[in-house]
């Protein structure tokens, strides 16, 4: 009986090691099975040298990947209408690539935080966090300082606060936060202080401050906010100093003041400040002595003055100031002495002179 037992013990490991394999050079998981057995077919594999991607409608624990420990390039993880959280990726500390969880009309739709990622520090590409309907927090990434692409925050419409990324200090690419309903401020980026590209905000329905922007004192690239309906203010951008390329504030409804650019000094773009309904001047610019493209001014119903450019003195590109039907008065103008392109004034239904404009 003994000898018996000894033998099917044998055939059971033969059969095993029969089926194991190396370490894959990529992993795309489409099913439970597939995690669970992971182990099993690839023992003692903790490193994947390329992608890993997981995507599937009965995946509903991530346990069987306990084991690895970095990522040679992406990890995605989209599509997974059934896994709540992310425990069994603990011990990966390095992603060479891109870390995406979730995509446009592909999220997880029943993630509710991303416990499980406490272990990565490093990303090598972007960071992308992209239409997971149910993700309340960040919480899981506290321990990543760096990516070396972008930084993309869209279409989570449960997310309230990008807490859990306080210890991000920069980003190689953009940071772009975009449709998020329910996110009312920017706290949790408190350690970021630079952006190798440019930053865009928009269309966050309940974003009432840029709170949380405060350590931020150099972009790359552009500035974007557009279409926050209840932001009222810029507050949290009183660190910036410098803007590689252009500014461009839009369709912001509730949107009073430009205060939190009182220290750049010069704008390598244009500036464009457009359809922002309850803005009544553009103070807080006064800083400003030079700008690399043109200014486009229009479609500002509650703007009465340019007061806030006293210091501008000159402008790269055309200037073109239309459609702001409350429009008094051009002071605020009165030191420019160069434009480089056109010069075009029109459909400011309240302007009877061009006083301002003598220098």
């Amino acid at each position: 009986m003994k000898k018996k037992s000894l033998f099917a013990v044998i055939l059971i490991f033969g059969f095993i090691s029969a089926f194991s394999q190396a370490c894959p050079d990529s992993l795309y998981i489409t099913s439970q099975a597939q995690i669970d057995s992971f182990q099993i077919m690839y023992p003692n594999c903790t490193e994947i040298e390329g992608d890993v991607y997981i995507s599937g409608n009965n995946i509903t624990n991530l346990n069987g990947l306990s084991v690895l420990t970095s990522i040679g390039i992406d990890l995605w993880i989209e599509g997974n209408d059934a896994l709540t959280s992310l425990s069994g990726l603990d011990n990966v500390t390095s992603i060479g690539g891109e870390l995406r969880i979730g995509a446009l009309f592909i999220g997880n739709n029943s993630l509710t935080s991303l416990t499980g990622l406490e272990g990565v520090t490093s990303i090598g590409n972007d960071l992308e966090i992209v239409g997971n309907v149910t993700l309340t927090s960040l919480s899981g990434l506290e321990n990543v300082t760096s990516t070396g692409g972008d930084l993309w925050i869209y279409d989570n419409n449960a997310l309230t606060s990008l807490s859990g990324l306080e210890n991000v200090t920069s980003t190689g690419g953009i940071l772009r936060i975009s449709y998020n309903d329910a996110l009312t401020s920017l706290s949790g980026l408190e350690g970021l202080t630079s952006i190798g590209g440019g930053i865009y905000i928009s269309e966050n329905n309940a974003l009432t401050s840029l709170s949380g922007l405060e350590g931020l004192t150099s972009i790359g690239g552009s500035i974007g906010i557009t279409g926050n309906d209840v932001l009222t203010s810029l507050s949290g951008m009183e660190g910036l100093t410098s803007i590689g390329e252009g500014i461009y504030i839009g369709e912001n409804n509730a949107l009073t003041s430009l205060s939190a650019f009182d220290n750049v000094t010069s704008i390598g773009g244009s500036l464009g400040i457009g359809g922002n309904d309850a803005l009544t001047s553009l103070s807080g610019l006064e800083g400003l002595t030079s700008i690399g493209g043109g200014i486009g001014i229009s479609y500002n119903d509650a703007l009465t003055s340019l007061s806030g450019l006293e210091s501008l003195t000159s402008i790269g590109d055309p200037l073109s100031i239309q459609e702001n039907d409350a429009l008094t008065s051009l002071s605020g103008l009165d030191n420019v002495t160069s434009v480089g392109g056109y010069l075009y004034i029109g459909y400011n239904d309240a302007l009877t002179s061009l006083s301002g404009l003598e220098s």
